[in-house]
């Protein structure tokens, strides 16, 4: 006996969005998060989306159009610097087209949308592990605050979207071809500030400020993304490696100290840390009755770490194939298998790819980057082309021309040459993702030289 055709464990963007869709096919879907009600949506997060995300969705499942009040500023392109804080590349184009907005109005507004659709919420509820019938996920345990006792629930698909901590992902058996954790290398942490600067006002606010400086925050960046001309969201993420520094120690010697707006009157609105994974997917994100979304499925980009868009596109992948499978009476591994390849090829491919490119930028020096930007051997189309899509072109023209002026830093030229046949050979073996659980494995000892290469060149 169940009691929900879907339990959806975790309110975030992907969870939301999965839920949505699947109500609004007329399944009976509760959705569970450990925050308050209206908590719901307060979380470390650069609080930016791309149009083309919104307008995605709209296409796919007919979500609405953002509401003002979410909404803090329009954003139509991103600025990059190099560590000398002097050059930069300015990437302006369809995909930096977007919005900066309040992240907690946008949580609750998700949540309202999945309200009236038909879904259940059960807020303030932990969910503390996954239940089993004869090895098969059947359900969650949870803690709703203020009971004394915990409380099985039972559904014919359970959704972990508890975000990075995977919480029900880490506890599946040792037999699930789900991957339980994620490597260090393969998260970064950071820490982010929301300032008013009444004293302050930004001249481009609608150009998003991302800051490289391998010295400082190796494997990451610096943001600074205004939202509207007196209003800020600052921040900065570091890998996970070893020797790395804790973000709000890095952000307290450098930001602070090197930021000239910093040493302007400020009110904080809000200061918080948080983690996220920064690789391809999880390998495989679907077991018996069980599927993951968002970050607990590592739906993010590994360059910037942003994964609003991506979690988005993943929950609607993943309540449609749930759905078919509910409808086919069959929630089988084999059943929703094909969340994955769908998955990979609207998104994970590029994923996949940025993921090699990571690792190159991640054994770039300073003096690499100062230089490249300098000689123009990259441009701002460059790195916009990379990020739409997570291909790097290496010919002839224009292109060529460039990487000769930069003939004095030849080793790095042939790096970069040698990161582009590797991001190409990623996308190749992600586009011929297995179509069946049996082909798995194989598929898998594909990845491994390629991702071993790239952590070298």
């Amino acid at each position: 006996m169940v009691d929900y055709d879907v339990i959806v464990a975790g309110a975030g963007t992907g969870g939301a969005i999965t839920a949505f869709t699947l109500a609004k096919k007329g399944h009976s879907v509760l959705m569970i998060d450990r925050k308050e009600r209206n908590r719901i949506g307060l979380k470390t997060c650069g609080d930016a989306l791309g149009d083309h995300h919104v307008k995605k969705m709209k296409e796919m499942i007919g979500l609405p159009d953002l509401p003002k009040d979410i909404v803090e500023h329009e954003v139509s392109g991103i600025d990059l610097y190099a560590p000398d804080g002097v050059n930069k590349l300015s990437m302006i184009g369809p995909s930096t087209k977007g919005y900066s907005f309040n992240r907690h109005k946008m949580g609750q507004w998700l949540v309202s949308l999945t309200e009236n659709a038909g879904v259940e919420i059960m807020a303030s509820t932990r969910v503390k592990r996954p239940l089993f019938d004869e090895g098969k996920v059947s359900g969650v345990r949870v803690s709703k605050e203020g009971d004394d006792a915990d409380k099985d629930l039972r559904a014919r698909i359970v959704v972990d979207a508890t975000g990075a901590t995977g919480m029900l992902r880490r506890q599946l058996p040792e037999s699930s071809l789900i991957e339980k954790t994620v490597a260090k290398e393969d998260q970064m942490v950071a820490w982010r500030d929301i300032y008013d600067t009444p004293e302050l006002e930004f001249d481009t606010p609608d150009i998003l400020q991302i800051h490289w400086n391998q010295e400082q925050t190796l494997g990451g960046y610096t943001c600074v993304f205004p939202q509207g001309p007196h209003r800020v969201n600052v921040g900065l993420g570091v890998m996970t490696i070893p020797g790395y520094t804790h973000p709000r120690k890095v952000y307290d010697s450098f930001v602070r100290e090197n930021w000239s707006f910093m040493k302007t009157k400020l009110v904080t609105i809000d200061s918080s840390g948080g983690t996220a994974p920064i690789r391809r997917p999880i390998d495989t994100m679907v077991d018996d009755n069980f599927m993951l979304v968002g970050d607990a499925a590592c739906q993010v980009n590994p360059i910037n770490g942003g994964g609003i868009g991506s979690s988005m596109l993943g929950g609607v992948h993943a309540a449609q194939v749930a759905s078919e499978a509910l409808e086919r009476n069959d929630t089988s591994m084999e059943s929703l298998w094909d969340y994955n390849p769908r998955y990979m090829e609207s998104y994970g491919i590029k994923q996949a790819s940025l993921d090699v490119f990571r690792w190159f930028l991640l054994n770039v020096t300073n003096n690499d980057i100062n230089f490249a930007f300098e000689k123009g051997i990259v441009k701002g189309i460059d790195l916009l082309s990379v990020s739409i899509t997570g291909k790097m072109e290496i010919g002839t023209g224009e292109k060529f021309k460039r990487l000769i002026a930069g003939i004095g830093k030849v080793p790095l030229l042939m790096r970069v040459n040698k990161v582009a046949k590797l991001m190409n050979q990623i996308k190749d073996v992600y586009s011929q993702y297995p179509t069946t659980p049996k082909g798995l494995a194989d598929w898998k000892a594909r990845l491994t030289p390629i991702y071993d290469a790239a952590k070298k060149a």
